[in-house]
């Protein structure tokens, strides 16, 4: 079931209102990981072109070295442009989100902040609680059949805005629902809950979601 922007959010006049002791939430996944990943697979196949390159001067085989050199040079270009994407939109533009409690419990009020360096550029800022169920296929034949599906089970629309000053920073308060299930991970079933930030751009969207452990209520 989905849910409309509930009254009981509650918005800061300044992202200092909302108190201190909040924690930074990182993206999943991590923009970090692909970037190392990116520079590992850059040097791994430069590594092995060069070798290749010097066995087929070796050989005198000029027409297979000149193939495997322009590979390579077409290769490092789009390993080289995926990793500025990632630099810039991930890293010297990512937005910083900060939450009150990383693992609230259900029916808990919580704090969260945001702030975007680079708000001059964005038209529209939408933050959303969304819970999902993700299940696997055990009984399946084919790959196709075996990927996970998605179920949403509540979408909650925390800020939908396009000033552009709660664009740059802002602060609110919400509920997490209380009759709702907590986090949840077993070897076929998961329940996961993520927030959902998304920054509209004129020429290109930014999307980052940050996942966070709501337990249940406590005994």
């Amino acid at each position: 079931m989905k849910q409309t922007i509930p009254d009981n959010v509650k918005r800061y006049d300044s992202p200092q209102s909302a108190g201190n002791g909040m924690t930074e939430l990182t993206p999943s996944p991590n923009p970090t990981r692909t970037l190392i990943g990116i520079a590992f697979g850059t040097l791994f196949w430069n590594s092995i072109s060069i070798i290749l390159y010097k066995y087929q001067g070796d050989i005198c085989d000029k027409e297979s070295a000149i193939m495997l050199l322009g590979l390579f040079i077409v290769v490092n270009v789009v390993l080289f442009v995926a990793f500025c994407y990632f630099l810039v939109f991930y890293h010297i533009g990512r937005p910083t989100l900060k939450i009150s409690s990383r693992c609230p419990r259900l029916g808990d009020n919580v704090a969260l902040t945001w702030k975007l360096p680079d708000y001059r550029s964005i038209t529209h800022l939408t933050i959303i609680l969304e819970e999902f169920e993700n299940v696997e296929c055990t009984k399946c034949t084919s790959e196709d059949d075996s990927t996970p599906r998605k179920s949403v089970i509540a979408s909650i629309k925390l800020m939908d805005t396009a000033e552009k000053r709660e664009i740059k920073s802002g602060s609110i308060e919400f509920k997490i629902p209380g009759d709702a299930m907590h986090s949840f991970a077993d070897y076929n079933c998961q329940i996961i809950w993520q927030l959902k930030l998304q920054a509209a751009k004129k020429w290109m969207d930014r999307r980052f979601e940050y996942t966070i452990n709501v337990q249940p209520y406590e005994v």
